[in-house]
């Protein structure tokens, strides 16, 4: 807590701005003040903090500028859902821009152009379902072959390989094929310029972009600009990847626009979805029954093709990819602006002051959780999926409301793909099950120093590998 001197400092210059804000609870501010909390800590561990000391609204400073952080379900229900046009993404948008394309819907206001852009994206189509009932098969495949890949090495970064893994599911599902290594390296460089703007202390004018960044920008979506062309060449009407059915079904799209949207899917998800992954296998170390549960169910899922639907009634791959983003959420902070004056929980905030969303408390609420810090597949059985469905009030690890993650479902059927095709199998085995460090990248909780090792549980590829290649 600042002291005497820095908070009589701080009542002194901008006491006047706290007039109308009295009634919310939260620490006392210094001369700088309450940034100072948010200091060598994980701003998520800090909300989550103030979610138990402070209830469900906390009203902190950004220097002389009032902020608020919500970890109260019904205030959090009116910023992303019921009043969401009264709020606007923060400066996420902006911070990302140069390396996610303007048109894309990822990064588009909701008081411009959003609502268009969602009714048009292909994962908002009729078509949709179907599309992902046909990639569960060709992800399966390449996860296969992954996983075949890392066996017999000594030690994996389980970050950076299940990352790539991911990476090529993905493509698998955009475009057909594994994505070149080099495609990859680009990639890489265009996220770690948006997280240098992310976590920039200047002003974004300051920012330089890394040595390279044009290049590699105009080589990432040349190169689905390029898939898009053949294509378009060569039609073929039986292969099932996003690209060939957008071009059957949504053909006013010019490559540039299929490009756009197809790189997109990257940033939206491939560091989310691996993260995910390893904080599962992390916990399952830790858990043996439940690592066995998963080997055992997997193990069943093998001995027939692989399917949406036979992935959908595996229900303990579901529950633990349900419990993975419950307790270790890959993005734990949602961040909203008022586009103008706006009165919440009874004050007003000023335009443009940030407000800070956390799922880490709620996700972890020991008055709502049995256990709550446990990890525990078996809560989402027997209709646990039903209570608490994604996006409602204490989960929510893709957002909530009409603006929450569009590519969601996509995501959890990667990740039970990947859960069931990995357990089936190896049993992946972690060096460590201490609490790992958590960084963050590209607003994205990253595991580090998460290591460990693939130890084959079969000597042979199943029958449902083989007859889905």
């Amino acid at each position: 807590m600042p002291n005497l001197l820095s908070r009589s400092v701080f009542n002194l210059l901008f006491g006047s701005r706290r007039k109308g804000l009295e009634s919310l609870p939260g620490p006392q501010p210094g001369i700088l003040g309450t940034v100072g909390d948010f200091i060598g800590a994980s701003p998520w561990d800090v909300c989550a903090r103030y979610g138990r000391e402070y209830g469900g609204i906390t009203l902190i400073w950004m220097g002389p500028s009032p902020a608020l952080v919500l970890n109260d379900p019904a205030l959090i229900e009116q910023v992303l859902d019921s009043r969401r046009m009264e709020f606007e993404k923060g400066a996420i948008s902006d911070q990302i821009r140069p390396s996610v394309p303007h048109d894309t819907l990822f990064i588009a206001k909701l008081n411009e152009d959003w609502a268009e852009k969602r009714r048009a994206d292909p994962f908002e189509q009729p078509w949709y379902e179907d599309w992902l009932a046909a990639q569960v098969g060709p992800m399966q495949v390449s996860i296969a072959e992954a996983v075949e890949s890392l066996i017999g090495q000594a030690s994996i970064d389980l970050t950076p390989a299940l990352r790539r893994m991911t990476a090529d599911a993905f493509t698998v599902a955009a475009v057909g094929e594994k994505l070149p290594e080099p495609v990859f390296v680009d990639f890489m460089l265009l996220a770690q310029a948006a997280d240098a703007r992310i976590q920039a202390k200047l002003p974004l004018k300051f920012v330089s972009p890394p040595k390279g960044f044009e290049a590699a920008r105009a080589r990432f979506y040349g190169y689905f600009a390029e898939r898009a062309r053949a294509a378009r060449q060569a039609r073929n009407p039986s292969a099932v990847d996003l690209l060939s059915r957008m071009l059957r079904e949504m053909p006013q799209l010019d490559d540039l626009a299929l490009a756009h949207i197809l790189g997109a899917l990257y940033f939206g998800g491939v560091f989310s979805t691996s993260t995910t992954l390893v904080g599962a296998f992390h916990q399952l170390q830790k858990h043996a029954a439940a690592e066995e549960r998963l080997a055992a169910e997997a193990a069943t899922l093998a001995e027939a093709r692989l399917t949406l639907e036979r992935l959908r009634g595996a229900h303990w791959i579901e529950a633990i990819a349900y419990e993975s983003m419950r307790l270790l959420p890959a993005v734990r902070i949602f961040t909203r602006t008022p586009v103008a004056d706006a009165k919440l929980a009874g004050v007003t905030l000023p335009a443009g002051s940030l407000i800070m969303i956390s799922n880490q408390h709620l996700h972890r609420d020991p008055s709502y959780w049995r256990d709550a810090d446990t990890f525990d597949p078996s809560r989402w059985l027997d209709g646990g999926v039903a209570r608490d469905p994604l996006g409602s009030g204490h989960f929510f690890p893709f957002g909530r409301g009409p603006r929450a993650c569009v590519g969601g479902a996509f995501a959890v059927a990667v990740l039970q793909t990947a859960l069931a095709t990995i357990a089936a199998r190896v049993k992946v085995h972690v060096d460590s099950t201490e609490p790992f460090e958590e960084g963050f990248f590209f607003g994205v909780v990253l595991p580090k120093g998460v290591t460990g090792k693939l130890v084959p549980r079969v000597a042979s590829r199943p029958t449902s590998l083989v007859e889905s290649a």
